[in-house]
């Protein structure tokens, strides 16, 4: 357990020099960007994947899905998730976010391409781990019946040790409400199998998230 704690913060701490402002676009085609992905639900099986818009399904090794219906407007919700300033008021699992010097307040300031530094807590005992991640898209969805939040891993060596994508998706259920399916696929590299083995702990970190951010989002709808 010394020997998967300590490689675990090694790869997580690449790239933990001052932020960038922006990091490169992938350029790549985007193999999941045709994707109804409100139609989408958490898989059957546990070690099942979805797609990401990214990077699709290719070398898809794992995932972590969590789905639940939080009782506010699609907006509220979308907004609460992109606010990474306000993360440290109620996410239990990401309890710090660093943000680039550019960026005053969110959600009003996030960008595709803004690189973020996570801090979570939980997955190693009482060790805190950090990774850095990027907007890959978000759209609040007018017009639609859902709106989407993306953010990709970066592991500092162009995806070599490991490339992982969240999408966050909220489905407008027509009654004020809102279906939030929040996942993240992990693809094959050389530290994937090494985080895999923390995947009951991702489980119950990203279910703990959902119930954070349902409590959240809903008392602030009934403090107006």
């Amino acid at each position: 357990m010394f020997f998967l704690a300590s490689l675990l913060l090694a790869i997580t701490s690449l790239g933990a020099s001052p932020l960038a402002v922006s990091a490169t676009p992938i350029t790549s085609p985007s193999p999941g960007s045709d994707v109804d992905y409100g139609s989408l639900h958490c898989p059957e099986d546990p070690w099942g994947t979805l797609v990401t818009p990214t990077y699709g399904t290719k070398g898809a090794v794992f995932g972590i899905c969590t789905e639940l219906t939080i009782d506010a407007p699609p907006r509220a919700v979308y907004d609460a998730v992109l606010d990474f300033q306000s993360y440290r008021l109620w996410n239990s699992f990401i309890v710090d976010v660093e943000l680039p010097p550019n960026v005053s307040s969110t959600p009003e300031d996030v960008y595709v391409g803004m690189v973020m530094r996570f801090t979570s807590r939980g997955l190693i005992g009482g060790l805190n781990t950090t990774s850095t991640e990027v907007v890959s898209l978000f759209d609040d969805g007018p017009g639609s019946s859902y709106s989407l939040a993306v953010w990709h891993y970066d592991d500092g060596i162009g995806g070599t040790g490991s490339r992982a994508e969240h999408p966050n998706v909220f489905v407008d259920l027509g009654n004020g409400s809102t279906r939030y399916l929040s996942y993240e696929t992990y693809y094959a590299g050389l530290s994937t199998g090494t985080i895999a083995l923390l995947k009951e702990q991702l489980q119950n970190a990203y279910d703990v998230q959902g119930r954070d951010l349902k409590a959240y989002v809903e008392r602030k709808q009934c403090q107006g």
